[in-house]
């Protein structure tokens, strides 16, 4: 490919020969013979100090915002923005694959991954072929894209997926999708890939914002630079789905006068300032949610299987996207109420066993497990919040809400005791383990985390997360609920020694199993 067409878009400050380019890489070592190396400026590393190592290994052009110590100024093209251009540069070496597709960026804290496969539901309802580009996976239609051993990053050694991959597996993704005939991407958009451009080649068409709460605090500083980072995504944007009873994002019209914004609120008091309304919410326990859909174009009741209050945001925002590109209301409908549960986002482990009760008076239910993503203070309360409500429909005397979780290592540790205290909040009993501590010690974390506890409160620390699930299903009774927070879909664990399987929900069954069979004997 010529350099010229890589280079579309981008804004060049210096003259250049248009010669054939094999590729582009942002990283030293992935580099091979011709291709176009870009030095981007990270957290950690700068690749303006690799780009000498880059044209050893055979780069034939260097794009950078200054001349690299020890390379040749005559390989080297000078940019005003290296992070942007990455993103052009891909974007154009793919083919500019999202030309021709409605594109929706997803955003916030919590429920972007519940919003995106809610709303590829419905949109493939209506007869739209979908991608998504997700914390969880990938996809293309039913076709799930691989992204690397990284899971998406391609300049750092971190095990795991991405929220938003790096340019050059987002724009691969999209050139994917583009060769199977999809219409329409719908990706979530992290704070961290705005800052760095990852998607910029792009505007959304729509842009839909969920809540803010804290997180990523290591990376921003303070809730201020989180919000500033999220509202960035709307420069350029002609309409957006915003949520009305978050505070922060309250302030975007204002922001963003240009845009036309679609509030929704899951509060019937406010149905004079939003344009949709979530009226006569109720709540089916583990059945799910009802309400109605109330806005001037369209009003209809509600039923999805998905639980808890805040999936009332999640499935009112989706619809509200989905109206808004002309999908059918009865179609919407029908779509939300016959969708599955979604990989680590509340998934309910189904355990059933045969035998004959007569014979074993002890074991006639197994509990309830739950598998949830909620890695952050506001998500675990939600979650907590909502098991805690069905707990109470049950109407067991005696059961209780179980809640195990722990706090990820070399991530914001300031909210590690809030973690405690929102765990505690609905928890009968807690069960405090480990969470991927990658390169810290899982001691340390767990004290940050008992910072926080109430210990007038039944609860107990085991790090070993494997011996802590079995503790949970083992002390467990048939009316009780487990909530196992924090890795969801992850079926792996980081540690000093790199990541090795996990898969919560066969240790839920294995433990199971082993629970029955030795009340069996």
């Amino acid at each position: 490919m010529r350099l010229s067409q890589i280079l579309e878009g981008c804004e060049i400050n210096t003259s250049y020969e248009d010669t054939e380019i094999t590729g582009i890489a942002s990283d030293s070592r992935a580099v091979k013979e011709g291709n176009l190396f870009i030095c981007v400026k990270g957290g950690r590393f700068d690749g303006h100090d690799f780009a000498a190592e880059a044209i050893q290994k055979g780069a034939s052009v260097i794009l950078a915002e200054k001349i690299p110590e020890g390379t040749d100024a005559e390989k080297v093209i000078l940019a005003g923005d290296t992070r942007l251009a990455e993103s052009l540069a891909w974007y154009n070496f793919y083919g500019k694959p999202a030309e021709r597709m409605t594109k929706i960026a997803v955003t916030g804290t919590a429920g972007k991954t519940s919003t995106v496969f809610i709303m590829r539901h419905i949109l493939s309802a209506v007869g739209r072929r979908v991608g998504i580009i997700t914390t969880i996976r990938a996809m293309s239609g039913e076709r799930i894209l691989p992204l690397g051993e990284h899971g998406g990053s391609s300049v750092v050694d971190l095990y795991g997926a991405m929220t938003t991959p790096d340019p050059e597996f987002f724009w691969y993704a999209v050139s994917e999708m583009q060769k199977d005939g999809c219409d329409t991407l719908i990706y979530e958009a992290s704070s961290q890939s705005i800052l760095r451009k990852n998607t910029a080649a792009i505007v959304p068409d729509i842009a839909v914002y969920t809540n803010l709460s804290e997180e990523h605090l290591d990376a921003h500083g303070t809730m201020e630079n989180y919000f500033a980072a999220k509202a960035e995504l709307l420069r350029g944007v002609k309409k957006a789905v915003i949520n009305i009873d978050d505070e922060w994002f309250k302030a975007l019209p204002q922001m963003y006068p240009d845009c036309d914004f679609v509030k929704i609120s899951a509060h019937p008091g406010k149905v004079g300032e939003c344009d949709v309304c979530a009226l006569r919410y109720r709540s089916h326990g583990e059945d799910g949610i009802e309400y109605v859909y109330f806005s001037d174009k369209a009003v209809f009741r509600v039923m999805s299987p998905q639980i808890g209050f805040y999936s009332v945001y999640n499935t009112i925002e989706a619809a509200a996207c989905a109206l808004s590109l002309g999908a059918d209301p009865m179609t919407v409908q029908e779509a939300l109420a016959d969708m599955d549960g979604i990989d680590g986002r509340m998934y309910r482990i189904q355990c059933r066993y045969t035998m004959d009760v007569s014979k074993n008076k002890k074991i006639r239910e197994l509990p309830g497990v739950f598998i949830d993503y909620a890695h952050t203070p506001r998500a675990l309360s939600s979650a907590c919040k909502a098991l805690y409500s069905i707990k109470k429909e049950k109407s067991k005397a005696g059961s209780r809400l179980i809640v195990l979780f722990g706090c990820g290592g070399d991530r914001d540790k300031n909210k590690r005791p809030m973690m405690a205290k929102a765990a505690q909040e609905y928890a009968d009993f807690t069960i405090i383990t480990g969470d991927n501590p990658r390169s810290e010690d899982p001691a340390d974390i767990i004290d940050d985390i008992l910072s926080g506890i109430d210990k007038t409160k039944p609860y107990i620390v085991i790090p070993d997360r494997r011996a802590a699930i079995k503790y949970a299903v083992t002390a467990s009774g048939g009316g009780d609920i487990i909530l196992l927070a924090g890795k969801g879909h992850e079926k792996y664990e980081i540690t000093r020694d790199g990541m090795k399987p996990f898969d919560e929900e066969q240790i839920v069954r294995d433990a199971f199993s082993e629970k029955i069979q030795n009340n069996i004997k």
